[in-house]
């Protein structure tokens, strides 16, 4: 890009002086001018290439999250199993301990029985002795 504007005519006059002197501040701001253009387009360039390498960042940050609710949902369903299971063993728990419940119970049967029977052996006994 070429900052300059007004090329010198050499002229006859004022005239010619003073479009001079006005065609070379006008170069000298059009000069600077294009130095901060520049210089904008460089940051302007630079906020570009942050801005791309953010966006891979944050589409990596995506993919990463998918990643963990996907694992999150896997741990919640097997959580709910786990909790499906220990619902279950809480049924035998009780299952199990009916059954020794009733276990004693037939056991303490069985003794009270057993000591019925010797008594009546014992007494058959002293009576067929006596």
């Amino acid at each position: 890009m070429n900052a300059k504007t007004y090329e010198s005519v050499q002229g006859i006059g004022k005239t010619g002086q003073t479009l001079e002197s006005f065609g070379e501040a006008q170069n000298q701001l059009n000069a600077e001018m294009l130095k901060e253009l520049r210089v904008i387009q460089l940051q302007t360039n630079m906020l570009l290439r942050q801005m791309l390498e953010a966006q891979t960042e944050i589409t990596k940050l995506k993919e990463e999250q998918v990643k963990y609710i996907l694992k999150l949902s896997k741990c919640e369903a097997e959580l709910e199993s786990l909790r499906q299971n220990a619902a279950k063993l809480s049924r035998y728990e009780a299952e199990i301990e009916n059954l020794h419940q009733e276990v004693d119970r037939l056991k303490l049967t069985a003794r009270l029985n057993t000591n019925a029977i010797d008594r009546m052996t014992r007494k058959a006994n002293e009576a067929d002795e006596s």
